[in-house]
């Protein structure tokens, strides 16, 4: 006797005539949230009954409205920073009884998107995500439609919707003022191509902290594409220390710090003998080099525990008329990276 093919959720939407996303939302309790008409509901769950699509599923849910998953979708799992964070949601989720689901979006907005709509589907219950560059109308649209939602690590500042991250203008007010303070004048910012404001405002900390200080003259942004980093950092490092002659260079993520440090050892330039050199959160490829690194630490326990706490109190309450606004403070780590300019 042939096995009875199983019925998919695809099944049921065509059945139906309509997207897979839809029936999970439906079969998963959340058509209030997304506001689809009880006509339609009644209709998908009646199809998905007479075929037989598990009915055991479709009563729990049905009962409860809750799967107890939060869907993740950082940048990059493999980035040590993100992983990190990763690891923090899913001990702080367990706690409070949720399953994290972890995607990587690769700073692309298409598979920003689809990560999006396949963690939808599969019906979680938040979502809490990095957003890449020109994702604030695909985030606003999800916000809109009830979906809870926090953003983490990065915001969009002209919305209503929710975030945790780092205080990035004080990040790099601290770091160029440290680097004034030791007698550096000639500074220089890395930064990469992105319109998000995290990094923004790390340029804008760093910015007014030069005009402030009558340093003007000395200010200088240099941006690298990501998707060619070492070629470009190799360029940009080259213009930076051979042309402009910059005394101390600041970093402004983890990734773009390691690179540089990899760049400046191919080009023999010592640290700090030859320049000064100021990093983004510390990395374990920071060891290998003779001189400890200054960098920028971020609460990251802090910053990814406030996430899952905003989320899941929106999951269990509804939307706030206010949204939640969680910025952690950063910490200067002093390394011999940046030692007082004289002693050099």
């Amino acid at each position: 006797m042939a096995k009875e093919k199983r019925v998919l959720l695809k099944d049921v939407a065509d059945s139906v005539g309509v997207s897979t996303t839809l029936v999970s939302i439906v079969l998963n309790g959340k058509a209030k949230q997304y506001r689809i008409a009880d006509e339609m509901v009644e209709k998908v769950i009646k199809t998905a009954m007479e075929m037989n699509y598990s009915p055991n599923l479709i009563a729990r849910n049905l009962r409860g409205g809750k799967t107890q998953l939060i869907g993740l979708i950082v940048t990059d799992i493999s980035n040590p920073f993100y992983s990190a964070i990763a690891r923090i949601v899913e001990n702080r989720a367990n706690e409070l009884g949720y399953t994290v689901v972890f995607s990587s979006s690769d700073e692309d907005l298409d598979n920003t998107k689809r990560l999006i709509d396949v963690l939808l589907s599969k019906g979680v219950d938040g979502l809490i995500v990095v957003p890449c560059d020109g994702s604030e109308n695909l985030i606003k649209s999800i916000h809109d439609n009830n979906t809870p939602l926090v953003l983490i690590d990065r915001n969009f500042p002209g919305t209503d919707i929710s975030f945790s991250c780092l205080n990035n203008y004080r990040a790099t007010e601290l770091t160029t003022r440290h680097l004034i303070e030791q007698g550096y004048e000639n500074i220089a910012l890395v930064g990469y191509k992105t319109g998000m404001n995290h990094i923004l405002d790390r340029i804008r900390g760093y910015e007014e902290t030069m005009q402030a200080a009558g340093l003007s003259k000395y200010i200088q942004v240099k941006k690298v594409n990501l998707l060619n980093t070492k070629v470009e950092m190799s360029n940009v490092l080259d213009v930076l220390v051979n042309k402009k002659k910059v005394e101390a260079v600041v970093f402004l993520t983890n990734m773009l710090a390691v690179t540089g440090l990899y760049c400046l050892k191919d080009m023999q330039v010592r640290i700090p003998e030859d320049i000064a050199f100021v990093g983004f959160n510390r990395n374990d490829v920071f060891n290998l080099f003779p001189s400890t690194i200054t960098h920028i630490r971020q609460p990251l326990e802090l910053i990814a525990t406030q996430a899952v706490n905003i989320l899941v109190d929106k999951i269990n309450h509804g939307e706030l008329e206010i949204k939640s606004m969680s910025f952690s403070e950063p910490q200067l780590i002093f390394g011999a990276s940046t030692p007082k300019k004289k002693d050099i």
